[in-house]
């Protein structure tokens, strides 16, 4: 799609609404005048196909049109999406059971479909684990996952009811390094990895972690969680951000301070996603959720519409605020150099 097309489909989609209530949170946090602000949104979703989430996620305001150019916004994703998957393909990792059966290897734990099992099946899963993950099958951002502890339930009672819900796979229970425990012990942190295989080669193009905070149990950066980035070796460098731009340095619940802190077995976790990427090539850009386990990495699920949201945020952008887009697109388009 052409950015002619791609602004214009924009256009007459986007909420007005919304639009205008970040005009406000703009002029709030920067004192700027909202008609300028305005203005210079629709310009941005021209020039450099920035939706109005995206100038206020990254803060388009304090940044130069050069600076402006190097970011992944909406627009560019779509584009990266667009040329490196392809969506008959997608099936397989949008349905988390199909996931599973066929990223097996790297899963490393049991899982149930409730579409096939039996009440008799459902119940001798419960003996052997007591404590299940249930989560639909093709639901993202952690909606309707639950963790449950079936040992003193009506077991005939609660199969139909994860039935009825559309919670139909059932998992073993993930549990993460005592390493990782230090970070937050009451979710499973885990790391995003996005990588794109190009011509039978896998390059790893973000690296970080997700970090619980709070009463959920999952990480998901829409459910209270925070997240930061993580370089090469797998270290973290910068303090964790939420989704409401709160910065922290310590965890608020651990007390773990979190830039210094080493992920276990990251050369692990890296040959994981590479080999991973190479099962399905036909999606060559995914980001892959891994955790980290006392016996090494597990894979929790793959995306292969990955979110481009947490690559570019304002706390760990280096000096000279540049953003990812240089990086992806040596790699995504290195047939047109």
């Amino acid at each position: 799609m052409s950015k002619i097309k791609y602004y214009f489909s924009r256009l007459f989609s986007m909420s007005y609404k919304q639009m205008l209530d970040v005009v406000n949170q703009v002029h709030q946090r920067s004192g700027k005048n909202r008609i300028i602000i305005f203005i210079d949104m629709i310009y941005c979703s021209i020039k450099y196909l920035a939706g109005y989430m995206d100038y206020l996620v990254f803060n388009f305001e304090d940044l130069t049109q050069k600076q402006r150019s190097t970011f992944i916004t909406r627009g560019v994703n779509n584009a990266y999406i667009k040329k490196m998957n392809q969506s008959a393909y997608y099936e397989k990792f949008n349905n988390k059971i199909l996931f599973n059966q066929i990223f097996k290897k790297y899963i490393k734990r049991d899982f149930l479909n409730l579409q096939e099992a039996t009440v008799e099946d459902f119940t001798q899963f419960i003996e052997k684990h007591h404590v299940i993950i249930v989560k639909p099958i093709d639901l993202q951002c952690g909606k309707g996952i639950e963790k449950i502890d079936g040992s003193h339930q009506n077991i005939k009672t609660l199969y139909h009811r994860l039935k009825q819900n559309g919670q139909i796979l059932i998992e073993e229970v993930v549990t993460q390094s005592e390493k990782m425990n230090q970070l937050f012990p009451y979710a499973v942190n885990t790391l995003r990895i996005v990588t794109a295989r190009v011509n039978g080669k896998t390059t790893v193009l973000f690296r970080a972690l997700r970090i619980g905070n709070g009463n959920n149990v999952v990480d998901n950066f829409n459910h209270g969680g925070m997240y930061t980035v993580v370089n090469e070796y797998g270290l973290i460098e910068k303090p964790a951000i939420d989704k409401k731009g709160n910065v922290y340095e310590i965890h608020p619940v651990t007390k773990t301070k979190i830039a210094g802190f080493q992920i276990p077995d990251f050369e692990k976790v890296i040959q994981m996603v590479t080999e991973a990427s190479a099962v399905i090539p036909e999606v060559g850009l995914v980001g892959w959720d891994i955790a980290v386990t006392d016996n090494g990495p597990v894979m929790i699920e793959g995306n292969q519409l990955p979110g481009y949201d947490i690559y570019q945020s304002k706390v760990h952008l280096s000096e000279d605020k540049i953003g990812l887009k240089p990086v992806f697109d040596a790699v995504i388009y290195q047939d047109k150099r």
